[in-house]
């Protein structure tokens, strides 16, 4: 399963210890504004006012970095003085890639997304060649990856053969990550990459430096280990992250549904197939019934050709023609469900609020709101939906340089919109789901 999941709210208790701090919450501030005033892209904020949060009387201080979007540490106890010390004195944090960078060090550490399961096999075939099965992570195995990971690390390569130059590595997620980004280590199992003999002129050269590198090599144990790994990037999801709701009935089956889309409508529901892929399956289902779709459209307009055919819903004469998969799309939308059918399912307004908003998922179609963010009443969508899934369609398959037809950027796999597709694989989902249903057959 993909590691993209949200951060909790209060991790400070991964890295306090048990052992009471040997000096006060106070003089811990203190220490840190010394080391702040060194620098004028650091600030600590602490009011030093005693307010009681449930825990103990004490307003918590913060250390603010202005230049990197203004992200906040907030130091909940003098525990962790010792990490908050090392960033506030050499460290300048990278938020976009959630990485930190320490220039007299040359080092850069970034976190890392991605299918967790397939590293850590990876991690073991490479530690234990003939393992053959996959991680059991409650077995002793735990225990030996995560001491891999934060001692030598793995899958280390340098740029001299003899190890010296520029070096990459993967580590466990080391403790500034975890406090600057409020992410959890895993237990010690989850990855960061760490970049070792960099040089740069500011925060902006390294993170060019990190994503150049840190890509290339991530490519490279792809190829190698099968491993599935990347850089974390800060766009995130914008529209809904609810998935289908599920009717939870199941009758003894009264219709036989074609074999081939009623897979791949399966493989679409596979959580742990990436959006996009999801996405495809359900769309292939739509596929499927386009020349079902396109042989009743011929027939129904008394047409010869496929070509002579135009789409069931309104567009340019010239572009009309059953000859186009959009067109063909509109035939099978149109067959498949009912102007009915498609506002019942708009009445979430969750959903259709995401399917009518323009910055979620760009450059394709977008439904009309009544000016409140409600359906237009009486509105019939199918001509929109159908030209916002082809849209969607086009921006995945079309894999070029530079983007698809019209230079319309792709839909990639783990771009911010990928992440953001819950709400369009919900309502291709429902299609596929309502073309194999029209398309049944009584059983014998």
């Amino acid at each position: 399963m993909e590691d993209i999941s949200q951060y909790d709210d209060d991790l400070w208790e991964d890295f306090e210890d048990d052992a009471p701090p040997q000096i006060t919450y106070q003089e811990a501030v203190e220490r840190l504004r010394t080391l702040a005033s060194k620098r004028t892209d650091v600030l600590v904020e602490w009011d030093g006012k005693q307010e009681w949060d449930g825990r103990r009387w004490r307003a918590d201080a913060y250390v603010v970095f202005p230049e990197a979007q203004g992200l906040r540490m907030r130091l909940k106890s003098a525990a962790l003085l010792e990490h908050f010390e090392r960033i506030v004195s050499s460290g300048i944090p990278l938020p976009e890639r959630h990485a930190i960078w320490y220039p007299q060090d040359g080092v850069i550490k970034a976190r890392l997304v991605g299918d967790f399961d397939q590293f850590h096999s990876a991690l073991v075939h490479s530690l234990f060649p003939r393992q053959k099965r996959a991680v059991d992570l409650p077995s002793p195995l735990r225990a030996d990856l995560a001491g891999v990971l934060a001692s030598t690390g793995a899958f280390h390569v340098s740029e001299a053969a003899d190890g010296s130059g520029r070096s990459l590595r993967l580590v466990s997620v080391p403790p500034e990550l975890s406090l600057l980004y409020n992410t959890r280590h895993g237990g010690g199992l989850s990855p960061s990459l760490e970049l070792l003999g960099v040089s740069a002129s500011n925060a902006t050269d390294a993170q060019k430096v990190l994503v150049a590198y840190g890509t290339s090599y991530l490519f490279g144990l792809a190829k190698a280990q099968g491993a599935s790994l990347r850089l974390w990037d800060t766009g995130y999801r914008l529209g809904s992250r609810r998935g289908p709701s599920y009717s939870t009935t199941l009758r003894f089956p009264q219709r036989q549904y074609d074999a081939e889309p009623a897979e791949l409508y399966g493989a679409g529901n596979a959580a742990g197939r990436h959006p996009v892929e999801r996405w495809l399956k359900y769309y292939q289902v739509l596929e499927f019934y386009m020349p079902k779709a396109v042989d009743w459209e011929v027939a129904r307009q008394g047409v010869a050709k496929q070509e002579q055919a135009q789409s069931p819903y309104a567009r340019p004469q010239k572009t009309g023609s059953l000859g186009s998969e959009q067109n063909q799309l509109d035939a099978v939308i149109n067959l498949a469900v009912t102007q009915a059918d498609i506002a019942g399912l708009l009445r979430d307004r969750e959903l259709f609020t995401t399917l009518s908003d323009p910055t979620i998922i760009q450059h394709v179609e977008t439904l009309e709101d009544d000016g409140s963010g409600a359906p237009l009443p009486s509105s019939d969508y199918r001509k929109a939906i159908s030209s916002r899934v082809y849209g969607i369609r086009n921006r995945i398959v079309h894999m070029k340089e530079g983007g698809g037809p019209k230079g319309k950027p792709l839909l990639g796999l783990h771009g911010r919109e990928a992440r953001d597709l819950a709400a369009d694989l919900r309502l291709v989902r429902y299609l596929a789901e309502k073309a194999v249903e029209h398309w049944a057959a009584a059983l014998p």
